[in-house]
């Protein structure tokens, strides 16, 4: 007799549970994206750094680094006076002899930590620079 009202319910239930899935998945790669704008030093395990725009999607056993950079470092590492401090220069990924293009695909297990970076930071505004020329 009351068959249709426990199909109702069931077909109901399976509707709710499509909403809350996708629901959960759109705020996922919103965070996912908020986040992929601003900028982040990524150091990793091998004591390479590299700055740019992290997506970090869980369930993946990487993270995407985009608009990269990193910091080359000329002169004496340990100067002999106060006046002769080494060069760093911000690099652009892609300039290499390899040609690479301006995306990496990290693995999470090579990931020390990241850091956001202000807005003032001063890598920050050398690749802003940088990005002027």
């Amino acid at each position: 007799m009351f068959k249709f009202l426990r199909k109702e319910n069931n077909d109901l239930r399976s509707h709710a549970v499509n909403i809350l899935v996708a629901a959960v998945v759109i705020i996922i790669v919103a965070v996912a994206y908020m986040r992929y704008t601003s900028w982040r030093g990524v150091f990793l395990t091998n004591n390479q750094a590299y700055f740019g725009h992290v997506l970090w999607m869980p369930f993946t056993g990487t993270i995407t680094l985009r608009d990269v950079y990193y910091v080359q470092m000329s002169g004496p590492i340990q100067p002999a006076s106060e006046g002769n401090q080494p060069q760093l220069t911000v690099i652009k990924l892609g300039n290499e002899i390899h040609g690479p293009r301006d995306v990496m695909m990290i693995p999470k297990a090579s990931v020390l930590f990241f850091e956001d970076l202000r807005s003032d930071a001063p890598i920050v505004k050398a690749i802003e620079e940088y990005q002027k020329k």
